[in-house]
């Protein structure tokens, strides 16, 4: 009788920290409900985390990093044209990973052109916010592995400021930020002008001058002894 675990941990997770119950099935040529008790006891044992139904991590992995669980989340839904929705690491997570933010965002944040429901796994919350289908653009691989998709800095101010100027005004008080020599005037007027409503898009503009000016101010803080 194959044993699951053995070669889940000698086959599937040196390859790949994040993997699927089909995954642990087609390496161990068992069926997805044998592989899921063969997972469920390296779980007991602390060796493997559940994510969320049918997605496991070894989160010890020096590998592993929780924004590649992004796509496996994305690939649990499909788009009207039957592929996975496309989503990248945006907003505030991105600010932060771009350096543009130092505090570290509560939840993994991610841009999609589908609205989807906050994910909550042992390895941190994911929140999806819908943006413009013309406007999921503006992102690079996250690292150097192209596990995931990060905005670039400017487009992830962009999202956030985007947001913010949407009923109900999420990201309406922002904190502060570096934003000088990462974001320049030029690329978020590039982006924008690619707002379709005339009223949305000056919202989004008054919003991104008061940003930039209160980035220019002087700061108050005293220097410590």
């Amino acid at each position: 009788m194959t044993q699951v675990g053995p070669i889940v941990l000698r086959d599937v997770i040196p390859r790949a920290p994040i993997f699927t119950t089909v995954t642990a099935a087609a390496a161990a040529d068992v069926s997805p409900d044998t592989a899921s008790r063969g997972l469920a006891r390296l779980q007991e044992q602390g060796l493997i985390t559940r994510l969320v139904r049918g997605l496991w991590a070894d989160t010890r992995h020096p590998d592993f990093s929780p924004y590649a669980v992004v796509p496996f989340l994305l690939a649990r839904s499909s788009s009207r044209e039957g592929q996975p929705p496309v989503g990248y690491v945006s907003f505030l997570s991105a600010l932060h990973l771009n350096g543009t933010l130092s505090q570290i965002p509560p939840a993994i944040q991610v841009a999609v052109a589908e609205q989807h429901e906050t994910v909550h796994t042992p390895v941190g919350d994911f929140e999806f916010h819908q943006i413009q289908p013309e406007l999921v653009d503006g992102y690079t691989p996250g690292d150097a592995y192209g596990r995931f998709e990060l905005a670039t800095a400017a487009k992830a101010l962009f999202d956030t400021l985007y947001l913010s100027a949407r009923r109900g005004r999420r990201f309406s008080h922002l904190p502060e930020l570096a934003i000088r020599g990462s974001i320049s005037d030029a690329d978020m007027q590039r982006w924008i002008a690619r707002i379709e409503h005339p009223s949305f898009r000056t919202a989004v503009d008054e919003r991104w001058a008061t940003v930039r000016q209160r980035s220019h101010k002087p700061s108050t803080r005293r220097p410590r002894r």
